[in-house]
């Protein structure tokens, strides 16, 4: 098997760089412990939603109303849109589950609206999951070419698990930005940028650190850099359910805010 040494690599897959946070930055506190960071850097907008637990169902409410709210600030539906959700990562890893686990919970109508049945009320929506190119062969960024294109989408939504740039973000931050994302870049496997740039159409990503690497935890608790000879990446015991609560919550927010009479469901 082939090793990877990441030990003199500056990688990080976090949407949001915290050096970078103090450029143009607004902090909401929302309830309790969950709170908003709002960042513009360049011509690129980061929000940060940062909460305890979303494992009980009143926080989980919380979040996911305030996930809905900041959605608003990327996103404008006007009615020739065409959506399309993009679901990255690895259905069969669950840390890196995240992406094709929240387009379980999506509601599509991109097929009703090819059909000429329209409904006012609910966007033009697809999703896709390309898969991990140990999966499949192919290069995820040569498929969401193809399938943004031949779906003419304006808009594209794509969602993926990240890796932690510090302990406490695990699974415990729901990043948003416009700027796009590179897939696979916290492993060293970055595969290319998807973005308006790359991709000829509004990007917004939303991601969530699920992964963290030996290396970030002990230098957490020591508070100076090590090298080690592995670095291994880790994740929490209890990532099946916080995945599921993820993806049940991200999924959710996402038809919420773009189908008006989709009825908030009850299945937390």
């Amino acid at each position: 098997m082939h090793t990877i040494n990441t030990n003199n690599l500056n990688i990080r897959t976090d949407l949001v760089i915290e050096q970078d946070l103090t450029k143009n930055e607004d902090t909401e506190l929302i309830k309790d412990n969950v709170k908003i960071t709002t960042s513009k850097i360049e011509d690129n907008l980061y929000s940060t939603i940062e909460f305890d637990d979303i494992t009980d169902k009143d926080n989980f409410q919380i979040v996911q109303d305030v996930f809905i709210k900041e959605l608003k600030k990327y996103i404008t539906i006007n009615k020739d849109d065409i959506f399309l959700i993009i679901g990255l990562g690895n259905s069969n890893s669950t840390p890196d589950s995240l992406g094709p686990k929240t387009l379980d919970n999506i509601v599509v109508t991109r097929h009703l609206y090819l059909l000429g049945d329209t409904d006012p009320n609910y966007s033009n929506v697809a999703k896709f999951k390309p898969n991990v190119i140990g999966e499949t062969g192919i290069d995820s960024i040569s498929i969401l070419k193809g399938i943004i294109k031949d779906s003419k989408a304006t808009k594209v939504i794509i969602i993926d698990a990240l890796k932690a740039s510090k302990v406490e973000r695990l699974n415990r931050v729901i990043q948003i930005t416009n700027k796009g994302i590179n897939p696979g870049s916290g492993i060293n496997n970055n595969r290319g940028e998807v973005s308006k740039k790359t991709m000829k159409t509004e990007v917004i990503a939303i991601g969530v650190p699920t992964v963290v690497d030996v290396k970030t935890i002990v230098e957490d608790l020591i508070k100076e850099e090590i090298t080690l000879k592995e670095n291994l990446i880790v994740t929490p015991t209890n990532i099946d359910f916080t995945i599921e609560k993820l993806s049940l919550l991200i999924g959710n927010g996402l038809n919420i805010f773009l189908h008006k009479d989709f009825k908030r469901q009850n299945n937390y």
